[in-house]
Order: C-alpha cells, then sequence, then structure tokens
C-alpha cells in the first residue's frame, strides 16, 4: 500500500510540474460600431484554441476546441507587436474559419509580462465564417478593438 501511494504521489506531482507555467489567455475583441464581437479562449496564448465565438447584429457561429481534422495557427511575438491566429474546420455543412491579425502599430502592453501574466491592447482585423443568415459564407474584413488577458 506503501509503495502505491508513493508512486501515486510521483505522478501526481509529475503532471503538476508539466502543468505549471501555462495558461489561458482571453481574447475579447469589439468593432467601433459595436455590432461586432470576438471572443476566444487560448492555451498559452500561441497554444490551441480552446473555443471562439463570432457574434455580429446578435448572430453567433461558434468556434470549437481544436481537434481532429481542425487547423489552428497562431504567431505570438509582442515585442513586434505581432498577433495572428488562423482556423479552419472543414466539412461540407459546418466548415468554419477565422483569418485574425493584430495591427503591430497599435499594440501595446498595459500591465505585466509574459512569465506571470499580462494584459496587451491592440487593433485587429478579422475575416470569419459569416454569422448571419443570408450574408454568404465569409465577413468582409472587420476592424476590431482587442484586449488579450494572459494569467499563468
Amino acid at each position: 500500500m506503501h509503495r502505491i501511494l508513493l508512486v501515486l504521489s510521483f505522478v501526481a506531482a509529475t503532471m503538476f510540474e508539466a502543468m505549471a507555467g501555462s495558461g489561458t489567455a482571453t481574447l475579447t475583441c469589439r468593432s467601433a460600431s459595436g455590432r461586432t464581437m470576438f471572443k476566444a479562449q487560448l492555451r498559452d496564448i500561441s497554444g490551441l484554441l480552446e473555443g471562439g465565438t463570432l457574434t455580429i447584429d446578435g448572430d453567433s457561429v461558434i468556434f470549437p476546441e481544436q481537434n481532429g481534422d481542425i487547423e489552428h495557427h497562431a504567431i505570438w511575438d509582442p515585442k513586434n507587436g505581432v498577433f495572428t491566429l488562423s482556423y479552419f474546420k472543414p466539412g461540407m455543412e459546418d466548415m468554419r474559419f477565422i483569418r485574425f491579425w493584430a495591427i503591430p502599430s497599435t499594440f501595446k502592453t498595459v500591465e505585466g509580462n509574459r512569465n506571470v501574466g499580462a494584459v496587451y491592447e491592440f487593433e485587429a482585423f478579422l475575416e470569419a465564417t459569416e454569422p448571419r443568415p443570408g450574408k454568404g459564407h465569409a465577413t468582409s474584413t472587420i476592424r476590431l478593438q482587442c484586449t488579450l488577458t494572459y494569467r499563468i
């Protein structure tokens, strides 16, 4: 029994150590008119998309967590004001995509640093699956005001 507890303690300590330094970043964006909202959760900012929602004029499309055939890529370089997201979920009936890029000249650190947690603000452009019925398959390019909050 003592050995089992020792092994379980070791496994638990190893798992906790593997998760240390990991956190979820919350991206919240709104258009100047307030008609468009984009929210997403990202593991470690440049990691997996844990979920997202685009809402325009009250109609929403949900971007599920990355799994299986979903492709997701992020580039994160706060020193140079670079933050991009791409997301693609193939399918005939439920295809979804996001193309998102920060405008480097607008990028600023509001508080903290990436090692313990930080808040960034910037403007960005978004093209994505159109959530409104009868408006086609893709949005136009939408300019957004964004806040990215990261905590470890």
